[in-house]
């Protein structure tokens, strides 16, 4: 009987599991990109659709992306969309919106097919809303890279966004993908990954190129860097061997470990600038897709950890602690956060702050970072509370301001962070109440916007909940001397200077990646008397070379050592008549004046309680 029993249990598991699986299967959606069939900057994709009942369903393509805080439309990019049936007939089906397909027969519906355009090349109809590349799709069959933001490529059935998905890309054995995604089949012409939901997917970036793919276990991580190099000027290898030490910096900032167990850079390089003007990144929960002017590794290094420390630090904000807006997002009529300071603002200012308490900065360095985004913060004007001006950054008045959730936003987290350590005495700062959040939130429990400055003075200080109302949700001004001084850091807001001048012309690099002088406009009476001519292309500054590797170099030394008066030589390579020649241009050094908008001072002899402050704020050891 026992038996009998324990065999009927065995039977009736089994085919639970078996009718789970088939369940399962049946509510996934199969998604294909064929990267071999590309046709003109566009290709072709495939959605096998769950099984549906109703007689009519929606198709939907995002309007907006987490992260963007910009309308994007991918809809706009679809061509000759086809609902079939499972006879490949065509189902009747109407557009009813830039992003939306409504289609009659649903029930029939077996799956959907359309061409994709690449939005990193402008094409007709493509319109003036350029999309930000590190968000967009790059088709580009001659170079063989495809960078597949899932978003751009793959919608959704209206109700149907928590399904399942499974990712097939094929591809030509020439190139490799890589992606955070879950692999669960590979063959050397197609890679198939499964998403839990939309959500996943969409959070998934992939590139796919001639493999320059490093992996390496950081703190309990496995880090992934791909690179597309046009020009082979950058590797993968270049790229880790750069972030290493900021991973292990950031591992210990967090707590002593990275908090997620995998985690992939996607670094797509461009030799020709991008469509929409801009570079940067996107960030993702497991990963980060970047698209950045491609340069040497000395210039583009510091660049990269920089960006990348900020992408990275987005697994805390809004990975572990964000708002009910952001957990169940609405890609067509999106509902935006209050709390942009947090996603974006203190993300920045970890991305900086981590580098100095680890040594990757210099002190001066960092201060240089923070007077850089008061200057921006001034550029912007924002002059409402910065949580009216989060949750209403669509807003065209608003979306032109969006550069300063990550200096203002920055700025906020800065003076968060002091008044964090100096009214809680050191007990705590700025990323141990982060800490804290995230375990009592966390990736699958968010906060309700309005609530979120109660929760984090529960957690803190009475002080810290009044400079959050007065200063985010308010408009009183951040509070820049007083917090400075609990450090023993002097600020000043106007300082005037007088220091030696290059001219303030305008350089650019040629095609043969020189240095130029690109325009003359608003140079000054020294550029004059040297004698610069709008298209000279530099070859010496001073007596030291002027390449594209040590020009900065050389101009840096020049301000430093120069004095007024000193001779200063600066040889060109000058179209005269045609011909190519080299002249030398003389004149002496002058002096010019210039107000400084923000300085800071670092008080050598700092009293006991600034030092106590300064030391927690910095990591410094107190002798």
């Amino acid at each position: 009987m026992i038996e009998e029993c324990f065999c009927m249990k065995k039977v009736t598991t089994i085919l639970f599991h078996f009718l789970l699986a088939s369940s399962f299967a049946q509510g996934t959606y199969k998604a294909s990109i064929d990267l071999t069939m590309v046709d003109g900057d566009k290709v072709p994709v495939e959605i096998l659709v769950p099984q549906i009942s109703d007689e009519e369903i929606e198709y939907q393509m995002p309007k907006i992306v987490p992260g963007t805080y910009s309308i994007s439309d991918f809809g706009r990019f679809l061509i000759d969309f086809k609902p079939l049936d499972i006879e490949g007939n065509t189902l009747e089906y109407k557009k009813i919106s830039t992003n939306r397909w409504l289609i009659k027969g649903a029930d029939k519906l077996h799956k959907i097919t359309y061409w994709v355009e690449d939005s990193f090349d402008d094409f007709n109809g493509y319109g003036r809303n350029k999309l930000f590349e590190p968000g967009g799709m790059s088709i580009e069959e001659e170079k063989e890279v495809y960078v597949i933001n899932t978003f751009g490529f793959v919608g959704y059935l209206e109700n149907k966004k928590f399904n399942p998905f499974e990712l097939t890309i094929t591809h030509s054995e020439k190139i490799k993908g890589a992606t955070s995604l879950k692999k669960i089949n590979e063959t050397p012409v197609s890679d198939t990954y499964s998403a839990i939901n939309y959500n996943f997917l969409a959070d998934a970036p992939l590139m796919y190129c001639r493999p320059d793919i490093v992996s390496k276990e950081i703190a309990g991580a496995n880090i992934t860097v791909s690179v597309y190099s046009p020009n082979n000027i950058l590797t993968a290898k270049d790229v880790m061997e750069n972030i290493d030490e900021l991973m292990e910096a950031q591992a210990k900032y967090l707590g002593g470990e990275l908090p997620v167990d995998r985690y992939t850079y996607l670094i797509y390089l461009t030799d020709k600038g991008s469509l929409s003007g801009l570079s940067g990144a996107l960030e993702h929960s497991y990963s980060s897709m970047y698209v950045l002017p491609e340069l040497p590794p000395q210039y583009l290094n510091q660049t990269i950890r920089d960006v990348a420390a900020h992408e990275f630090f987005h697994i805390v904000t809004p990975l572990n602690i964000h708002s009910e807006e952001i957990h169940d997002f609405n890609y067509i009529e999106p509902e935006m956060s209050r709390h942009l300071w947090l996603y974006e603002g203190v993300t920045e200012y970890a991305s900086h702050h981590v580098q100095v308490q680890y040594g990757l900065y210099e002190l001066g360095d960092f201060l240089d970072e923070i007077k850089n985004k008061m200057i921006q913060q001034e550029k912007y004007k924002v002059d409402i509370p910065y949580t009216e001006f989060s949750e209403n950054i669509l807003e065209p008045k608003n979306e032109r301001k969006y550069g300063d959730v990550y200096a203002g936003g920055a700025l906020i987290a800065m003076c968060l962070d002091l008044t964090i350590i100096k009214s809680s005495e050191g007990s705590q700062d700025l990323q141990s109440l982060l800490r804290g959040l995230s375990e009592d939130y966390g990736p699958l429990k968010p906060f309700k916007d309005e609530e979120l400055f109660d929760e984090i003075e529960k957690r803190s200080t009475p002080e810290v909940g009044r400079f959050l109302r007065k200063h985010v949700g308010g408009t009183e001004p951040l509070p820049f001397k007083q917090v400075m001084d609990w450090a023993g850091i002097e600020f000043s807001r106007d300082v005037q200077n007088r220091s030696v001048t290059a001219g303030n012309f305008t350089m650019a690099l040629n095609d043969n990646r020189e240095i130029y002088v690109a325009e003359t406009t608003g140079m000054n009476e020294f550029g004059r008397r040297l004698g610069l001519e709008k298209g000279d292309v530099i070859l010496k500054w001073n007596g030291e070379e002027a390449s594209l590797k040590n020009f900065s170099l050389a101009v840096q030394k020049f301000y430093e050592e120069a004095k007024k008066g000193d001779k200063v030589e600066v040889v060109v390579r000058r179209n005269v008549k045609g011909q190519e020649k080299q002249k030398k241009l003389r004149a002496r050094a002058m002096m010019i004046s210039s107000s400084e908008k923000y300085s800071f001072s670092i008080l050598e002899n700092p009293s006991e309680e600034q030092m106590k402050i300064r030391s927690r704020w910095l990591n410094i050891s107190i002798n």
